[in-house]
């Protein structure tokens, strides 16, 4: 008996894994839903059979430019030799030139200490095409991608700068707009970098001094008051990576940023979501709007972007600290 959950509609899916999610307890999704589908359209079919372990992915079309007809992302849970363990997402990206597939496979990490095992869920990836199938993800290849990542993956970690915009600077935790991270990225070589966000992670709420302390990201989101901002430092690359973003995190249909969904944050703009025990908000340059399922959002964000899991392990080394 087939065993399969199918998806064919644009749309964000979650589904369970044996990884429990970092951020578990913060918001309405489960703790075990710690995969994710994304499908920008209904011309891929996804069947996903946890108990086989198999995920299969059906396009037909012939695309005349690299296009990604399906995007997985697996949370995980890496080990290094100490035994500490780290958060961190398997991405999987699968895309068509024509007939034929290719895969975008890479790590986003939230530190740089080197794995050597990992917990995650290990699904075999099937694309298919007018009766062809092709393997594009296994047990061996994700092993590989864990302990040994590729050299392209290596160079693109070397040409990644990101600066830490707390270093050297007092703050008494007590005090609202205290910020727990606050971090600008881009890239960076020969001692010159190229900055393209900023990112903070900060309190609204002089009450929030013991969560802070306690240095549990998690906690404090759930029980505290928080705003998570981004700021654009560049307008390469990055208004289509926010244009993205606003899909991925349920926000493309929020009036307030209809501009940045047609054509991404400007330089200067600032995107901010405040939440608190009692519900949420959008702001963007001054301007805010009512911000439905907000923890969902913060959580989502911090699990499953790249940013969003910098934040929180600046965060909690910071309380360690």
């Amino acid at each position: 008996m087939d065993e399969s959950t199918r998806y064919q509609a644009r749309g964000i899916y979650y589904f369970p894994g044996r990884v429990t999610c970092p951020l578990a307890g913060v918001g309405s999704r489960p703790a075990d839903a710690s995969n994710r589908l994304v499908l920008d359209d209904a011309d891929t079919e996804v069947a996903i059979d946890r108990k086989a372990g198999r995920i299969t992915v059906k396009n037909d079309r012939a695309y005349p430019a690299k296009t990604t007809v399906a995007d997985l992302m697996f949370l995980a849970d890496g080990i290094a030799a100490t035994g500490e363990r780290s958060p961190f997402s398997i991405h999987l990206k699968v895309q068509k030139t024509g007939h034929k597939y290719g895969v975008d496979l890479h790590r986003h990490l939230r530190n740089q200490r080197p794995i050597v095992r990992a917990e995650y869920e290990p699904f075999v990836v099937t694309a298919h095409d007018s009766g062809s199938a092709t393997t594009v993800l296994d047990r061996a290849r994700t092993e590989q991608l864990i302990s040994t990542p590729s050299l392209a993956l290596r160079v693109v970690k070397a040409l990644m700068a990101m600066k830490d915009n707390l270093e050297g600077v007092a703050q008494d935790p007590a005090a609202p707009g205290y910020k727990v991270a606050d971090l600008s990225v881009g890239f960076g070589a020969l001692g010159l970098s190229y900055m393209m966000a900023r990112a903070e992670l900060a309190s609204l709420d002089g009450g929030n001094a013991p969560l802070i302390r306690r240095g549990s990201v998690p906690d404090m989101l759930r029980d505290g008051a928080w705003e998570l901002k981004l700021t654009a430092l560049s307008e390469k690359w990055l208004p289509e990576v926010v244009q993205r973003d606003l899909f991925l995190y349920g926000l493309d249909e929020i009036p307030l940023l209809r501009e940045v969904r047609d054509r991404g944050l400007k330089k200067g703009q600032t995107l901010a979501f405040r939440l608190a025990k009692t519900g949420g908000e959008i702001a963007l340059d001054g301007r805010s709007a009512p911000l439905p399922a907000a923890h969902d959002v913060a959580r989502a964000y911090i699990e499953f972007h790249m940013l969003g899991g910098l934040l929180a392990e600046h965060a909690e080394s910071r309380a360690a600290r």
